[in-house]
């Protein structure tokens, strides 16, 4: 908990701290279509599809400093036919180095959740608030004048207000691999901890249109 209270207001200090810096002029978008399919309960899959606006707030060299990305993001279960989870919030978040991203984001969570492991699931229903702590870790394996592939190794760990208690932490590894000038394609392995519920061990792919 003293971590997460922490990690926000240092971000929003650095953010206020250079004299100098300024928004870049055009922020840039982001739509991202997923397909979720869990390894263990073939009717946890998922449709997920998201939408975010990065604003990049650059230095006097025209650096990026931070990130300011409101965001959108709405998840169906394909199977039990109805929208498991919607969430929007604004993340901040910084570059730490070119291969490693810190964010921090609070979204507001509209959900009907599965609390059980079973083939009959029981859906509760719960809007709250949460955080979410991100770390982002990325790294060229192929660059050539048309072909480029991208790994990656993801971190989320998610607090819910209202608990005052930490639910989820996901860790996802993939690759990435760009298209042109605006779309990327990725395909990755995600590990899900509910905390106190039970595991899913997931399959992702994903096309993002980037404009």
């Amino acid at each position: 908990m003293k971590a997460k209270v922490i990690i926000l207001p240092v971000l929003l200090f650095l953010f206020v701290s250079y004299a100098y810096a300024g928004w870049s002029e055009k922020p840039e978008f982001r739509l991202s279509h997923y397909y979720r399919y869990d390894l263990r309960k073939d009717f946890r899959q998922l449709y997920i599809d998201r939408i975010s606006a990065t604003f990049s707030y650059l230095d006097d060299k025209e650096q990026p400093l931070l990130k300011l990305i409101p965001f959108y993001e709405i998840r169906r279960n394909i199977k039990r036919h109805f929208w498991e989870r919607k969430e929007a919030g604004v993340e901040t978040g910084k570059d730490i180095f070119s291969w490693f991203y810190l964010g921090e984001s609070i979204q507001y969570v509209w959900t009907q959740e599965d609390l059980t492991n079973s083939y009959y699931p029981d859906y509760d229903k719960r809007d709250y608030m949460e955080s979410e702590t991100r770390f982002y870790l990325t790294h060229s394996l192929l660059s050539a004048k048309n072909f480029k592939v991208k790994s990656f190794i993801l971190d989320e760990y998610t607090f819910d207000f209202n608990s005052e208690s930490g639910t989820r932490n996901e860790i996802a590894i993939g690759l990435i691999f760009p298209i042109g000038k605006y779309i990327e394609t990725d395909v990755s392995w995600r590990h899900i901890d509910r905390i106190h519920y039970y595991d899913s061990d997931t399959v992702e792919a994903a096309v993002n249109l980037v404009f």
